[in-house]
């Protein structure tokens, strides 16, 4: 039996959309069929090779084929802008990548323009590396050669995002005001976007005017929310809004959310509300919260808690299996509380039982990397 193009097409769509090690592998053996058989006349062929290998995380093997590929369509050129702005990494070459093949898809010889696909992705690399100015250029780009994000839901979004991710919250709240629909997403990005920056008060009313619209806050909507509470310091805004959420919005807490009140109040140095909060939970706390409260502990200088929370971590390894594997930083945390309180001796049947365990502490890294961005 001799499959066609469009068998190797949809077989490897199906690998992209369930990445897995196995799909990966399938994927691979597919991609050696189209090769033996030469079945590429097909456009679409090799661009969802780009799209099976950028959804499983080979963005080399991704840009490998886009690079072999003699013709391309404004789908194809999507498939690895957004496969590169997809992939979030700490020194954002990623991101990087994706802005430099933007940058040719303009001057390419083929003339293809970008879609508002392209534009979404590029927009979320621009967000990645805080990149304003570049952003505010692709934003006019959009609007002359697209089409406006009033009219286009996911242009819109990842203006709003963007904007509030570089800082710029008036050039996001008129995006978000001017869009004639809203989803989910947007919503969030705004929300968000406003407490990230500390405008607690001005993200719940935002927050709250969703139902008007005929949008439903979810589960996620509350975790990137009560997420954004903790880096701004808002406690107040963070408790109120986890108290109202199954009350007012019918949406039930699960350990994400939980989780973000205990760094919330142990970033604020409220550790004994955070211990109890935690004692308190219908649920089973799971050992991120745990540590998330040993962090706060050294941070705040409160040895007493700390050598509570670390003992009670320790004991959960002991008994642990592959689960809750033995952690250097749990062992390390505690022995830096101690010697906090000058308790040397603690400090040193830590290091003693990290030796007997042969826990090794991970040795510390760093990197820079300088970037620069052709102007549009």
């Amino acid at each position: 039996m001799f499959f066609d193009d469009y068998t190797y097409n949809f077989v490897l769509g199906a690998c992209a959309r369930s990445p897995s090690v196995s799909t990966l592998w399938v994927g691979r053996q597919i991609h050696a069929l189209i090769v033996k058989h030469g079945v590429e006349s097909n456009i679409l062929v090799p661009t969802t090779k780009i799209y099976f290998y950028a959804s499983n995380k080979d963005i080399i093997s991704a840009r490998r084929v886009f690079d072999e590929m003699p013709k391309r369509s404004s789908v194809t050129w999507n498939a690895m802008i957004s496969g590169y702005s997809s992939l979030k990494d700490g020194n954002k070459r990623y991101a990087f990548n994706a802005l430099s093949l933007f940058n040719d898809m303009l001057v390419d010889a083929s003339g293809i323009k970008p879609t508002d696909t392209t534009i979404v992705s590029v927009l979320s690399a621009v967000s990645q590396m805080g990149m304003l100015e570049t952003g505010a250029c692709i934003h006019g780009f959009a609007e002359k050669t697209v089409c406006s994000p009033e009219h286009d839901v996911f242009l819109g979004t990842g203006l709003v995002d963007m904007y509030s991710k570089c800082g710029c919250l008036d050039s996001a709240l008129s995006v978000f005001w001017r869009m004639n629909q809203k989803n989910i997403l947007t919503w969030t990005a705004m929300t968000t976007g406003l407490a990230i920056h500390g405008k607690g008060k001005q993200a719940l009313e935002v927050l709250y005017k969703m139902g008007a619209y005929g949008v439903k806050p979810n589960e996620a909507t509350f975790t990137s929310f009560l997420s954004a509470c903790c880096h701004g310091g808002l406690v107040e805004e963070g408790l109120q809004l986890f108290h109202e959420m199954k009350r007012t919005f019918g949406v039930t807490p699960q350990i994400p959310h939980y989780g973000c009140i205990v760094d919330l109040l142990g970033r604020a140095g409220k550790l004994r509300e955070a211990y109890d909060f935690i004692m308190r939970m219908p649920i089973n706390p799971d050992i991120v919260m745990w540590r998330s409260l040993l962090g706060a502990c050294k941070i705040h200088g409160d040895v007493v808690m700390g050598e509570k929370v670390g003992k009670f971590l320790l004991q959960l390894e002991e008994r642990s299996c592959a689960e809750l594997a033995p952690k250097s930083e749990d062992y390390v945390a505690l022995s830096n509380v101690y010697a906090l309180a000058e308790k040397w001796d603690e400090v040193e049947t830590v290091r003693r039982k990290m030796k007997v365990k042969s826990i090794l502490n991970k040795a510390g890294s760093s990197s820079v990397q300088t970037f620069s961005m052709a102007v549009l």
